[in-house]
């Protein structure tokens, strides 16, 4: 049964490379919102005069792992939605396989696409062209790695509830757009965390948003004491589980409800 999912993720991997133009794309549109967003921030602490070099290395840095990280997490938002509309769910449901086990291996396909042929050269381009700062320590960075597999999943399980929700939407075009906004701007991928008030930060550690990008950013950079860094991933992995159980209700809810809209 295993075998069947590594084939899904293989199949998904395939049906990505074929398009080799969307792989030079992704790369130049990582490269270029990076350089975008640098320029934009150095331009306004050049009027400021208040980031000194480091401290703007530190900052770039942060943009930097920030963007790739967006690069990697791109997932089919309208995946499930296709299949409902066009009746192709229903015939999913009569293999024999787990669906939300399908959908994730074929997600999980995406990502290694995008983690070889689109993150890793816009990674080795930015050590060159943007001076990446390197984590402080091995130990710190295998603890981002963590930090950045737990951010993957919590977003995971956020898109599933959205993409779930196809089965009562025909259209969920409108719930993707307000989710990736407030992804945005309360995961702090566009604004990190520390330029905001101390009140808001508090409240945004709180939400699932956080773990996406601003908590392995900041394991990363080395913004997060040792001692608490712990506590990050445990939160992370709290909202893995409590998305993931959402989730597991609103698709039971889903497949008693099942309706083929079109097909």
């Amino acid at each position: 049964m295993t075998r069947a999912y590594l084939e899904f993720a293989k199949k998904s991997f395939q049906n990505n490379i074929v398009y080799r133009s969307e792989y030079v794309a992704g790369v130049i549109n990582a490269i270029v919102m990076i350089f975008v967003n640098i320029a934009i921030w150095k331009a306004i602490y050049e009027e400021e005069g208040s980031l000194e070099g480091v401290q703007f290395k530190i900052l770039a840095t942060y943009i930097v792992l920030s963007f790739l990280l967006q690069t990697l997490y791109v997932m089919d938002e309208y995946f499930i939605e296709v299949k409902v509309r066009n009746g192709l769910v229903s015939s999913d449901l009569l293999k024999p396989i787990g669906f939300r086990l399908y959908v994730f291996s074929y997600t999980v396909g995406t990502l290694a696409f995008r983690f070889l042929l689109q993150m890793l050269p816009a990674l080795i381009l930015s050590i060159f062209l943007f001076h990446l700062l390197f984590p402080f320590s091995t130990v710190m960075f295998l603890y981002f790695l963590v930090s950045a597999i737990l951010g993957y999943l919590v977003l995971y399980n956020l898109n599933f509830l959205i993409w779930v929700s196809s089965f009562w939407f025909y259209w969920t075009f409108s719930l993707v757009t307000i989710k990736d906004a407030a992804v945005m701007l309360l995961s702090g991928a566009l604004i990190p965390f520390w330029f905001m008030p101390e009140g808001m930060i508090d409240t945004l550690q709180l939400l699932p948003f956080a773990s996406i990008y601003s908590t392995p950013i900041q394991i990363y950079l080395g913004m997060v004491p040792e001692d608490e860094i712990l506590t990050g991933l445990i939160r992370q992995a709290v909202w893995v589980l409590v998305l993931y159980a959402v989730g597991h209700v609103l698709w039971k809810g889903a497949s008693r409800k099942l309706v083929v809209q079109g097909g």
